[in-house]
């Protein structure tokens, strides 16, 4: 097809004026300084268009006529990373590097290249030298304080997403992750803080309020996290993981049927939640509803046989429901696989050894 746009485009000049062609002739005798910056500049425009192989195509002439224009090659490789050819791309950073090593921007987009290509260390490196050629460039900070903390550096991730924080005030992203980091070191009530931050700055970054709610439950705030949770799922209905959490925190509440509501929602969404089922089970035993928490804690079981809490459940519903020999089993289970709770209530239950 774009072999017959060419022929078209062909016939067209063939059909104008004379001028027409006494123009074609003119630019295919420009110097190839001036060749490579018209091919340069019509492969950023086709870049910005999204057309990606034209641009790539204006790119490879404009490296042609003047291989050591450093620019084309960085231009090239941020087009081969949108097409996902993440090798070449990153041969092209190396070679913009070379030709201009003082760009900050060869290093950041080679940091991205290398992320995809499943390479954090060296895109670590690559991070911290754009950081260094320029500071005030908060998204070097931001995505090195986003590998630290995948790999559980989170006071290194803190001090990066800082640092975005310093360049960038108004960096949504920057503050809903320091958010994360200090979550992961306890400081809870500064981690509410910055994703309350984050939501000032975008109020439609939902993830900070499942992240907030979550923060506020850890530190006993459960008035706040369903209210963050009931003003996520008045915006998205479709996450099951935020209906079970807002069960959970409505079952630490008391609220049993409420989180039998959730819950259930959850499993409409998504019926191989294992761990929806199992808290289900729990909210039914609240309710003294044993022949449903037995049957929930058994589907979570068919999901999950190795899910200790179900076995345990599984255990006190069938206890009520009088048939102490198959709760003993599900007790000496829950214990096997860690439950301390499961030979406690077994023993005093008088659940004699197998």
């Amino acid at each position: 097809m774009q072999n017959k746009y060419v022929l078209l485009g062909g016939l067209l000049l063939l059909g104008g004026a004379a001028h027409a062609q006494v123009d074609t002739v003119r630019a295919s005798t420009l110097p190839p300084s001036q060749l490579a910056e018209k091919l340069y500049n019509s492969g950023v425009t086709k870049f910005n268009q999204k057309s990606y192989r034209a641009a790539l195509q204006d790119f490879d002439k404009a490296l042609a006529a003047k291989p050591d224009f450093a620019k084309a090659y960085y231009n090239r490789a941020a087009v081969r990373y949108e097409l996902k050819e993440y090798q070449p791309a990153a041969q092209d950073y190396d070679q913009a590097i070379k030709l201009d090593p003082g760009t900050f921007t060869a290093y950041f987009g080679r940091a991205q290249v290398r992320e995809a290509l499943k390479q954090p260390a060296e895109a670590e490196q690559d991070y911290s030298k754009a950081a260094e050629l320029k500071a005030d460039y908060a998204p070097a900070w931001y995505y090195r304080g986003a590998l630290r903390f995948e790999k559980a550096d989170y006071q290194g991730a803190k001090a990066d997403f800082d640092q975005a924080i310093k360049a960038d005030p108004v960096y949504a992203y920057a503050w809903h992750d320091r958010g994360s980091a200090q979550r992961q070191l306890n400081n809870l009530p500064a981690a509410i803080q910055d994703y309350t931050q984050a939501l000032k700055l975008q109020p439609d970054l939902l993830p900070a309020l499942l992240n907030r709610a979550a923060t506020r439950r850890r530190a006993g705030d459960l008035k706040g996290a369903l209210q963050d949770y009931t003003d996520y799922l008045t915006k998205k209905q479709d996450n099951a993981l935020a209906f079970t959490n807002r069960g959970t925190a409505r079952y630490e509440q008391g609220n049993y049927k409420g989180a039998v509501e959730d819950f259930s929602k959850a499993l409409e969404l998504d019926a191989a939640y294992a761990f929806a089922w199992n808290n289900r089970a729990a909210a039914y035993l609240k309710l003294e509803d044993y022949p449903r928490a037995e049957a929930d804690a058994t589907k979570a079981l068919s999901l999950n046989p190795q899910y200790a809490e179900a076995y345990l459940n599984r255990g006190h519903a069938r206890e009520m429901l009088r048939n102490p020999d198959a709760a003993c089993q599900d007790w000496r289970k829950a214990a096997e696989l860690g439950i301390e709770a499961g030979a406690t209530h077994a023993a005093n239950s008088g659940c004699g050894a197998e």
